[in-house]
């Protein structure tokens, strides 16, 4: 039995595990209660990661964008609310200056409304006037600078724009004149006491329904402004013109009678009563119908943007400046798009491939238009081999000057990188590595908090023994 004792010996002293006697231990209600909190901890991190193992998430890593095609495609099905189709059109401008204007390849019109659920009717021109300034309003000392004569450039008021002083009222009667004029000098008395009938209200003048107008009457000193003549092509003096407010540059009448306060006054009144400027119009559609584009667009692969708008057409002329470009995006995406494609991407990819579909941008009033800024990222999906364009988007209403024809714009810029999206895999061995992890953790944790428990009750008896 010796050399069985003594071969056994040499590996025992090896033994990591070693344990003490059941009779030398002790077991307790706090040990047992720290057991079974630390197997319950066990078991539910365990299955927590267990769950984490078998579930992958995907990753994503952000690279130059690799795409060497020269060209991208845009699919667009947009409505324009009141444009026919007769009328819309389709453009695109790039970054390198090229400009195409209405486009017609791979693209289709269709009427919408033609049943007449909506019936559209062009503005006159007076409609167009009243709606144009309908919200115009100024300050106390706007309006002073805009009634002013303009006697002299050493007054107290700027005299910068005398298109600004005829927009301001329905009508402006002015006395273009020259101080060396004697003719001027003896009509001075006469046209002051015009102005001042007119001005205060004892001289009326209206329009074709009998509204009242807004009509200014002043002067104007043409040595102190004489650029403002040249630009007004003064002949002669006095010269005596009346303007209408939105008229074209060059549109007045002007006055040929005698030179007498009645004869001004009647003739004032006999223009006024021409027009209707005051009928109470609101905006409205002006097309019986509206027109749905829908197709594609090859583009340079650079920041660009696609407008629509409207223009004249072979056998009816309008104003384009006063158009709405009210819209409804069906749709609008870019790249391929092959069938099922939206519903093979991760589901917070999706939302992101035509945010704009389904949205209405509409304006009220003339001169305004709805814009878009795009943001495009190429996203490549390792798994699938599916490729997506993800987009952002922001959008505004801009305020345009008169002049100029309001576009609906879809303006976009590529990121120049590429977001790549694989499939998160965790290798076994870390699966492994964090079940023992949790294990010995939830053990240790627990011995040492039973222990310091232990510890606690000894002190806490021994004071009470104390105090026996």
């Amino acid at each position: 039995m010796l050399p069985q004792a003594t071969a056994k010996s040499w590996y025992h002293n090896y033994d990591a595990f070693r344990t003490v006697p059941k009779d030398l231990s002790e077991a307790s209600s706090t040990g047992a209660c720290m057991t079974v909190v630390a197997i319950a901890t066990c078991a539910i991190l365990a299955l927590c990661e267990t769950s984490a193992f078998l579930t992958s998430k995907p990753t994503t890593r952000i690279v130059i964008d690799g795409n060497q095609d020269e060209t991208l495609k845009i699919n667009f099905d947009v409505t324009m609310l009141d444009i026919d189709c007769e009328h819309v059109t389709v453009g695109v401008w790039d970054a390198f200056g090229t400009e195409r204007f209405n486009i017609t390849k791979n693209i289709k019109k269709q009427t919408v409304d033609h049943k007449g659920d909506r019936k559209g009717e062009p503005y006159s021109d007076d409609d167009l006037l009243e709606l144009d300034f309908a919200d115009t309003s100024f300050t106390a000392e706007e309006r002073a600078e805009l009634d002013s004569d303009w006697g002299s450039s050493s007054d107290n008021f700027k005299h910068d724009s005398f298109r600004a002083v005829v927009d301001a009222h329905d009508y402006t009667m002015v006395d273009f004149y020259a101080d060396w004029c004697g003719h001027c000098r003896d009509f001075a008395p006469t046209w002051a006491s015009f102005e001042s009938a007119v001005n205060d209200g004892r001289a009326v003048a209206t329009d074709a329904d009998g509204s009242k107008v807004n009509l200014r009457v002043l002067k104007l000193n043409c040595v102190d402004f004489e650029e403002t003549c040249q630009e007004q092509r003064i002949r002669f003096f006095p010269a005596i013109r009346l303007y209408r407010r939105g008229a074209k540059d060059g549109e007045f009448a002007e006055y040929q009678g005698g030179r007498n306060e009645q004869d001004l006054i009647t003739w004032m009144q006999e223009q006024t009563r021409q027009r209707h400027l005051h009928t109470g119009v609101t905006y409205h559609d002006m097309f019986k119908d509206g027109c749905r584009m829908s197709g594609t667009l090859d583009v340079a692969r650079v920041p660009g943007t696609v407008h629509f708008q409207a223009q004249k057409s072979a056998v009816r002329d309008i104003n384009p400046a006063y158009t709405n470009v009210s819209h409804t995006v069906h749709h609008f995406s870019f790249g391929e798009q092959p069938h099922g494609l939206k519903a093979a991407l991760p589901a917070q990819y999706k939302q992101h491939v035509n945010p704009l579909d389904g949205r209405t941008f509409s304006v009220d009033k003339f001169h305004k238009a709805p814009s878009h800024f795009i943001k495009v990222v190429h996203t490549r999906f390792e798994q699938s081999g599916l490729r997506s364009y993800q987009q952002t988007h922001q959008s505004s209403v801009r305020t345009l000057q008169r002049s100029m024809t309001p576009q609906a714009k879809f303006s976009y810029d590529l990121a120049p990188v590429e977001v790549v999206v694989g499939k998160g895999n965790r290798r076994w061995y870390d699966y492994v590595t964090q079940i023992f992890a949790i294990t010995g953790g939830a053990f240790t944790v627990m011995s040492m908090s039973a222990g310091f428990l232990k510890a606690g009750q000894v002190q806490v008896k021994a004071m009470l023994d104390k105090l026996n």
